[in-house]
């Protein structure tokens, strides 16, 4: 009982693939799959959310410059994702900009300067943290390509829909969102530091 306990374990795990980060999605690559792939990797989908309400919250002008700001360090970080091979330390740093734009929606206090530091270095962790794993040269390119859209276009249409979040109500509840989102960046990021600690 034991040896074929044994024998199935050795068999189950020896079956096993490899898991990627960033893999694109079964039967779905190209244009196409990057825009997915934006949108699902939920530290990416985190980000555009608390950056989407507090763009919502400036004024037009500041609000349109923080979007093409993100739209040119997007351009620029996917540029160099495509071109550096080795990992880094964008998702840290993105779970980082996402916690403290967090806590500017929970704290309403959201600085036009600061707000656009925070856009462009979200928008350079998201591109850096955005290289799909395991294809070839020209279909990771394609998907970056589709992450830069997906990810620009979801901003602008959730930077332009928080404008609408005026009234008592719909502001306490951008408040609540807001400190959930630091809530999980926080928890998110200790839980990677400790398992670094750890593991080495």
């Amino acid at each position: 009982m034991t040896r074929l306990f044994c024998a199935a374990l050795v068999a189950l795990f020896g079956s096993a693939t490899p898991a990627l980060a960033h893999a694109p999605i079964m039967g779905i690559g190209g244009v196409f799959g990057g825009v997915i792939h934006a949108l699902l990797i939920p530290e990416h989908g985190l980000t555009l959310v608390a950056l989407g309400l507090v763009l919502g919250r400036q004024k037009h002008d500041a609000r349109r410059s923080g979007t093409l700001i993100f739209a040119a360090m997007l351009t620029c970080g996917l540029i160099a994702a495509a071109l550096i091979g080795e990992e880094t330390l964008a998702a840290d740093l993105l779970l980082l900009a996402t916690c403290t734009l967090g806590l500017l929606i929970a704290a309403t206090w959201m600085p036009p300067r600061l707000v656009l530091c925070l856009a462009a270095l979200a928008a350079l962790m998201l591109a850096l943290d955005s290289k799909p794993d395991g294809t070839s040269a020209v279909e990771s390119t394609r998907m970056l390509i589709g992450s830069g859209l997906g990810a620009t276009i979801a901003l602008a249409l959730l930077a332009e829909g928080a404008v609408y979040l005026r009234g008592h109500v719909l502001l306490i509840a951008a408040r609540v969102a807001g400190s959930w989102i630091a809530a999980i960046g926080i928890m998110v990021l200790s839980l990677r530091i400790v398992t670094r600690m750890t593991i080495g």
